[in-house]
This record gives structure tokens, C-alpha cells and sequence, in this order.
């Protein structure tokens, strides 16, 4: 701010003879002229200066709002994944989550539906033809599951003890199997095999499958949703399941299972 000091007239000055009240006077009318200055720029930016102090502090807590938000949101979905109870599995470390799309047509097509040798190919890659593997007595503790009682087996390969155990998907995938070919029985109870047998014990085995899958679908519990479409354009709604999911990369898993598998031992009974 510009000084605003200003000689007074002789007339109106006072006695010169103290050099100290002269002093004192012109500090005075310096002190006089500063508080002036100031109540009028006070006066003149009130407003502003008002309005800008409360567009400071809603733009702070605005800030401070989001930043709490953000931070009580990021702590319950921490929260919440830590709730989530996991079970161990020596094959945990080849899962892969990835999003796709289901590829259910309206009337069913692809490598895996049907009849034939090109179909049985290629459902014996994703079940029958992947091999168990083998878990020591510390890695069943590990998986809350009772080792004694349990099938020990010798690895051919490396000569190792340890239990023999089968991985669930391709369990699974084997009871869809036999649901397909149950379905084409005409083609395949001639070739032997599973659907081959008795009508009890055929029943007895797609009764355990049917219920090890309604199992499975009730604990996964997909919650992912589907709209309905006119794919034939006649008015009547189909189920379009082509909507995003989450989902494991099957070929990891199977890759794992293949390179950990356990070949049957020649004293091994069969299971």
C-alpha cells in the first residue's frame, strides 16, 4: 500500500522548536492516513472477498467429502473381500480370471454338441483325457480333508508317496459328459462304456451326476444377468446368454492339471 504521508501548511503546523513533536505529527497523520486507506478497500471488496472465502471452503469440503468416500468405499470392498472365505488348493496358483460371453445360440451348435468322433474328441480333451494328480499328507491337512483312510499312491514317475486326488471341474465335466451321451444313447451303448450299463445303475449314475451338478450351480450361484431377443423375428423372446461374465481360464487350469498329473500305478486299484 502507497504511503500517504503529507507535510501539514506552516500555518497549521506546530512549534518547531521539538524536533520530537514534529515527528510525532507526521507519524500521526501517516497512522491517520493508512487506517483510511484500509477501511476503504474493506469496504469496496467485501462481497468479493466474502464469496471467495465461501467458494474456498465448500470447494475444501467438497474435497474432503469425496476423499472420505472414496476411502470408507475402497475399505468395504477390502473389507468385504477379506470376508469372503477361500478354500486351499494346490491348483489356485494357475487361476486366471478373465470376462467372456457364453456362445448358447438359439438352436444348439458347436464342437461340443451332437454325436460323433469329432464331438467325443473333443470332450475327452477337457475331461476324461486330463489325468489326476497327487497331494503329500501336509497339503491334505492344508484342505481340511482327513488323510488317513484316504487312497496312497507311488508316483511312477519320481518314485513319491502321496494321496491321489481328482480335480472337481473335470469331475463335473465328466457328468456332463454322460448327460450327452445318455441324451444320443442309441449311438453309444453299442460302443460300450457308461451308458452301456444296467438301466439301475445307469439311472443310479445320472442321478449322482444330476445332483453333484445342481450342487455345483447352487453354490456358485451365478448372479450375472440375461436379456430376452427376437433372434426369429416372430414375436416369441429368446434368452440372449451372451452377456459379460467373470470366469477362470479353463486352459490354465488344465494345462496345470497336465503338467502335475499322476499316471495309475500297475498295483493301484482302479477309482
Amino acid at each position: 500500500m502507497p504511503q500517504a504521508y503529507q507535510q501539514l501548511p506552516l500555518e497549521e503546523a506546530p512549534s518547531l522548536g521539538s524536533r520530537d513533536d514534529a515527528s510525532e505529527h507526521e507519524k500521526w497523520e501517516f497512522r491517520s492516513e493508512k487506517k483510511w486507506s484500509l477501511r476503504s478497500i474493506t469496504s469496496s471488496h467485501w462481497s468479493w472477498i466474502v464469496q471467495t472465502a465461501m467458494l474456498s471452503a465448500s470447494i475444501t469440503l467438497f474435497i474432503v467429502s469425496m476423499c472420505k468416500q472414496s476411502s470408507s468405499s475402497s475399505s468395504s470392498s477390502a473389507g468385504q473381500a477379506n470376508q469372503i472365505p477361500m478354500t486351499w488348493s494346490p491348483l489356485n496358483e494357475a487361476i486366471k480370471y478373465e470376462i467372456t460371453r457364453f456362445d448358447l445360440p438359439p438352436v444348439p451348435e458347436g464342437p461340443f454338441v451332437g454325436q460323433g468322433d469329432d464331438k467325443d474328441i473333443m470332450w475327452d480333451y477337457i475331461t476324461d483325457g486330463v489325468p489326476d494328480t497327487m497331494v503329500t499328507r501336509e497339503e491334505m491337512i492344508k484342505m481340511n480333508m482327513d488323510p488317513n483312510g484316504a487312497l496312497e499312491v507311488t508316483d511312477p514317475k519320481t518314485g513319491k508317496r502321496g494321496f491321489r486326488v481328482a480335480i472337481e471341474v473335470f469331475h463335473q465335466l465328466h457328468c456332463l459328459n454322460l448327460l450327452r451321451q445318455a441324451n444320443h444313447k442309441a449311438h453309444y451303448a453299442p460302443q460300450g462304456g457308461d451308458t452301456a450299463a444296467e438301466p439301475m445303475d445307469l439311472h443310479g449314475h445320472l442321478d449322482h451326476c444330476i445332483d453333484a451338478l445342481r450342487q455345483f450351480v447352487m453354490c456358485q450361484a451365478d448372479t450375472n444377468v440375461f436379456p430376452f431377443r427376437f433372434p426369429f423375428e416372430d414375436g416369441d423372446p429368446w434368452p440372449d446368454y451372451s452377456s459379460p461374465r467373470m470366469c477362470r481360464n479353463y486352459e490354465k487350469v488344465r494345462d496345470w492339471a497336465v503338467a502335475h498329473g499322476v499316471a495309475q500305478g500297475v498295483n493301484e486299484p482302479e477309482h
